[in-house]
């Protein structure tokens, strides 16, 4: 008898389909949080780039334009305080610590003009590697809030400093205590300043008439990541501009609950390796057939060989 070839090929074929783990999923929470949330925002005018990485090892979980640059507004005195806190050796005096603490808490204009220089943010980027973040045209001796920032950068330059014993300690600390107002008024309890839990932020925004395209920003980090919200919009009121980074800090917060709640050892539910491939009826069917001709096949076989028939 002639082993047909065709017929093994696929039975070999249809083990191994069998022996093959289902495919893993293809996007992971975070991102798909927020690629909602940009697209969103889009919807509203409002231009948004993300970057989110983890607290952990500084490693890019999920992000979207990260790389566009933005307008720095007031999220540049981060970089103020890291600045004069290196300076320092990480030990400034009572006055100049309560100084630069205030300075956070209460987004303080008058306080960042009067340590600001142009050294600043050179010096600064240079240090945590932020490739994309410089001074920008506007930016001047007595003209601070013009510098070119991107959601990557940011998000690098909260990991990095996170890891700084120099600025570490007090830039930490009061970003984790921001207050809802800033001393101009302006409402900051957005983004990341509105998550509930493990959290601290700082927020940048463009005064009311200074210039026709509107920045709000959002930086901060939850319990496990550090994250970037950047936005601008020429369209946009300021309410709206809020609201999607609110949107968009809750979004990753909620992904971030997800993880967690479906980790190893909180389900019952088998790992992806342990996958079983669920074969589409047409398949099993397919299947059947070919067993069934390697049945006619064998009993022809054994008809040769023994002379018999056989059932």
């Amino acid at each position: 008898m002639r082993f047909r070839p065709a017929a093994a090929a696929l039975v070999l074929a249809a083990g191994a389909v069998l022996l093959v783990p289902a495919p893993a999923t293809a996007a992971n929470p975070e991102q798909a949080a927020v690629d909602a949330a940009v697209a969103a925002a889009a919807a509203d005018g409002v231009q948004q780039s993300v970057a989110v990485v983890e607290r952990s090892t500084g490693a890019l979980v999920a992000g979207s334009g990260g790389g566009e640059q933005y307008i720095s507004e007031s999220i540049v005195k981060l970089f103020t305080v890291a600045y004069y806190l290196v300076r320092a050796g990480g030990r400034p005096d009572d006055s100049m610590a309560q100084t630069l603490r205030t300075m956070i808490i209460n987004s303080d204009d008058g306080i960042e003009s009067a340590l600001w220089n142009t050294d600043i943010v050179p010096t600064v980027a240079a240090r945590y590697g932020l490739d994309h973040t410089s001074n920008g045209p506007k930016t001047g001796p007595h003209d601070w809030g013009w510098e070119s920032i991107t959601a990557d950068d940011e998000a690098k330059f909260l990991y990095g400093m996170s890891n700084d014993p120099l600025v570490a300690p007090l830039l930490m600390d009061a970003m984790a205590k921001v207050a809802p107002t800033g001393s101009d008024g302006f409402d900051q309890d957005f983004g990341m300043n509105a998550l509930t839990g493990d959290h601290g932020s700082k927020q940048g925004w463009t005064d009311v008439g200074s210039s026709d395209r509107v920045q709000i920003h959002s930086v901060g980090w939850t319990d496990e990541y550090f994250v970037a919200i950047l936005q601008t919009s020429s369209g946009a009121d300021r309410d709206t501009m809020r609201a999607d980074a609110t949107a968009t800090a809750r979004a990753v917060l909620a992904a971030e609950n997800s993880d967690d709640a479906s980790s190893p050892g909180t389900s019952d539910a088998p790992t992806p390796d342990a996958a079983v491939e669920v074969l589409p009826v047409d398949a099993l069917e397919a299947y059947n057939e070919i067993f069934a001709q390697l049945g006619d096949e064998i009993a022809s076989f054994i008809k040769n060989l023994t002379g018999t028939p056989s059932n």
